[in-house]
């Protein structure tokens, strides 16, 4: 066992440098520098993973209430991480954790990769770009779901072979993102079904009978899984079919709910943007890889592997909601794409290296030396931030009427039938309720505060801008706490 760990640690000494990097670099700044967790996304996972440990729930809670946008399995992990280092800043221990994942998914890149060039340069080189792509970059900084979804793909098509490594890899990947954890078992099923066509068998190392049984375990691995989709609609019927089913997964791919709109090229712009000149290349690559395919001087167990990630990058181009972080399971495929071309060079070794020297130094350049890494930070203090910390010691609960400019999009978006049950619970900034541990309730018409302002409990506190203040001036009841700039909190 010791002498295989040696000859695995000394074959893929570049990739444990690199990433053993990374992670120095990356924690020293999450350590030194904590910032108050980022709106949207990681605010929510965070509040979601605490009341889920907190009430010792199986179905995600947001304020007590049944959230049935993702599955359990993301938050339960945080939240037991959070529960087991009380010791440790959350901000720090959870995005040190995200850390952990990042760099897990980072290897799970590469081995792909690696089996499908079988060059350990090409397939480092790659993870390079990868980890250095501003989305995942940011990713592995915050405390996101994503990362689960791609160590659940790329893990379950390295482990395929193994009926209970495949299901566990299957299962991170369904319980984070729900039906989108099983895009992997339609890759690998329209693979295998392939693999019965004469003229690609003819092209493969695969044997007949292979095929026939993964096929079979696949669809059994299917079928366990979806027992969770049977059990939720039994405990919670319509609610979890409209939520879960219709709104997440159906309504996002056919209408740009809640002001996510983009033009149709938006990921093809997206991916331009995050990946610079390396983009031009990977259209290089990717043909490379087709007409050596077509030519039959690729089987198609590389090409699999090759472009295992590229449908994912085709479906987001038909759907209709246009969200940046979507992007992120195709950042490494276009990054392996883009130094695919340095296939042609494996009898140049010389060429080969000096070339990935420059591709090193490059993204090294971009990121810490045109770009300070250590003074980019993806939240800050903000006032809304303070307001809910002061409120917390002054405050038995919060209302909070959120700005005129979510109000009139939101009676727009309302008017287009572009909402979903959980648009109004997050206010303008979710963040606001994990930093108040308490119940917030966001207000959108300022018709109905007005109506409710006199039956206001004691001890609740609004907060209100600045440009709506004359809503509360008319009500003597309510005295100033506090002004944070532009935000006011009255109490009465």
């Amino acid at each position: 066992m010791r002498i295989k760990l040696k000859n695995a640690i000394e074959v893929h000494l570049l990739l444990i440098f690199f990433l053993s990097f990374y992670f120095i670099v990356i924690s020293f700044k999450l350590i030194t520098h904590p910032t108050p967790f980022y709106d949207w996304d990681e605010s929510i996972n965070v509040q979601v993973s605490k009341e889920i440990i907190e009430n010792k729930s199986l179905v995600p809670l947001w304020q007590g209430n049944p959230w049935f946008d993702k599955p359990p399995l993301p938050f339960l992990f945080f939240g037991i991480i959070m529960k087991l280092t009380p010791f440790i800043q959350p901000e720090i221990s959870l995005r040190i954790t995200a850390l952990f994942l990042s760099l897990l998914a980072l290897v799970f890149i590469y081995s792909v990769f690696l089996k499908a060039v079988k060059q350990k340069l090409i397939a480092f080189l790659a993870v390079v770009i990868t980890a250095f792509t501003p989305i995942f970059l940011q990713r592995s900084q915050i405390v996101n779901l994503d990362v689960f979804l791609i160590i659940g793909w790329l893990g379950y098509i390295l482990f395929v072979q193994n009926f209970w490594l495949s299901l566990f890899f299957l299962t991170v990947g369904v319980l984070s993102k729900s039906l989108l954890g099983f895009y992997p078992t339609g890759i690998m099923l329209a693979y295998y079904s392939l693999l019965f066509l004469k003229p690609l068998r003819l092209n493969s190392n695969q044997e007949m009978g292979k095929p026939q049984r993964l096929i079979k375990q696949i669809l059994i691995q299917v079928g366990i899984l979806s027992f969770w989709y049977v059990i939720m609609l039994v405990i919670f019927g319509k609610d979890f079919w409209q939520q879960h089913i219709v709104e997440t997964h159906f309504r996002r791919v056919t209408a740009s709910i809640e002001s996510h709109f983009g033009q149709r090229t938006y990921y093809i712009d997206l991916i331009r943007e995050q990946l610079g000149w390396f983009f031009g290349v990977s259209v290089i690559g990717f043909s490379l890889i087709v007409w050596r395919f077509l030519n039959r001087q690729l089987t198609t167990d590389r090409l699999m592997y090759s472009l295992f990630l590229f449908p994912w990058f085709i479906f987001l181009n038909l759907t209709k909601t246009k969200i940046f972080w979507y992007i992120y399971p195709a950042i490494p495929q276009f990054a392996f794409l883009s130094v695919y071309p340095l296939t042609l060079l494996k009898n140049k070794k010389v060429i080969l290296y000096l070339v990935s020297c420059i591709l090193i130094f490059y993204v090294i350049n971009n990121n810490f030396i045109k770009t300070n890494f250590f003074t980019t930070f993806y939240s800050k203090p903000e006032d809304y931030y303070h307001l809910a910390l002061y409120a917390r010691n002054h405050c038995d609960s919060l209302t909070v009427l959120v700005g005129k400019e979510t109000r009139e999009a939101i009676k727009t978006l309302e008017d287009l039938e572009l909402t979903i049950s959980s648009t109004k619970q997050w206010g303008d900034h979710p963040s606001m309720v994990y930093y108040f541990s308490k119940d917030v309730a966001f207000y959108y018409h300022e018709n109905l505060l007005i109506k409710n302002l006199l039956s206001f409990p004691d001890y609740r506190c609004l907060a209100i801008r600045e440009d709506d203040l004359d809503l509360v001036t008319k009500n003597k009841q309510f005295v100033k706490l506090k002004n944070f700039n532009s935000y006011y909190l009255f109490k009465q």
